[in-house]
């Protein structure tokens, strides 16, 4: 009873994060989930884990519906997903299904979160969302928008709460923890695929982030 207990106080705390956009969270949260204990619904163990998944799914899908996100897009999408999830042969392809759902419909949400900002501000994350690699510093943004740097940096922390270079730094972690449980890259690569060259820097970001270094993250994680 307890476990099911936790298991919906972590389903719940990812549906919040979802409302909010917030990716990173929502996938620490639902590896916490998933490392949890078969649910124990079915002897089959493949079986059981197949159907929690798609009841977790299921209520995802149905609050992306209540937020009016359009319904074609998500049919695909779920679509996608029950077919990947039927045609599993182990439980932890099982998880690595889901997650990346979850992922597909974060960033879903994620863009249509930007059209509440300014045109200024969402030219910069739209910016951001589309590569990473680039040089995303405010004298970048002020000189590519022709927009005077303070007025920039000012208007964007008002709508978004955040500076420039903090919300930059927070996608590219993002991103890297998603690149460390869905590749198998070395971290060296995945710190240049989201736009930092020196790897050292790229560790230390990670670590303030997470807590935990790269390697240990994926290895602990994944």
């Amino acid at each position: 009873m307890e476990d099911v207990m936790k298991r919906y106080e972590l389903e719940e705390k990812i549906l919040q994060d979802i409302r909010k956009g917030n990716l990173y969270q929502v996938l620490q949260t639902l590896h916490l989930r998933n490392a949890m204990g078969a649910p124990g619904r079915l002897e089959d163990r493949l079986a059981d884990w197949k159907y929690d998944l798609i009841r977790f799914i299921s209520v995802i899908f149905y609050e992306f519906r209540r937020l009016h996100v359009i319904d074609l897009l998500l049919d695909d999408i779920y679509s996608e997903f029950t077919q990947k999830l039927y045609a599993a042969v182990r439980v932890d392809e099982c998880k690595r299904i889901t997650e990346g759902t979850v992922t597909r419909l974060c960033e879903l949400n994620s863009l249509r979160a930007i059209y509440g900002y300014s045109p200024l501000v969402q030219k910069i994350i739209q910016k951001v969302d589309m590569d990473l690699s680039e040089v995303l510093t405010l004298q970048y943004f002020s000189e590519s928008l022709n927009v005077n740097p303070s007025y920039l940096s000012h208007l964007f922390r008002r709508e978004t709460g955040m500076t420039i270079t903090d919300y930059v730094t927070e996608q590219r972690m993002k991103c890297a923890a998603e690149l460390l449980l869905t590749t198998r890259n070395p971290v060296k690569l995945i710190a240049k695929q989201v736009g930092i060259t020196d790897v050292h820097y790229f560790s230390r970001l990670f670590k303030k982030k997470t807590g935990k270094t790269p390697s240990r993250y994926r290895e602990e994680q994944g």
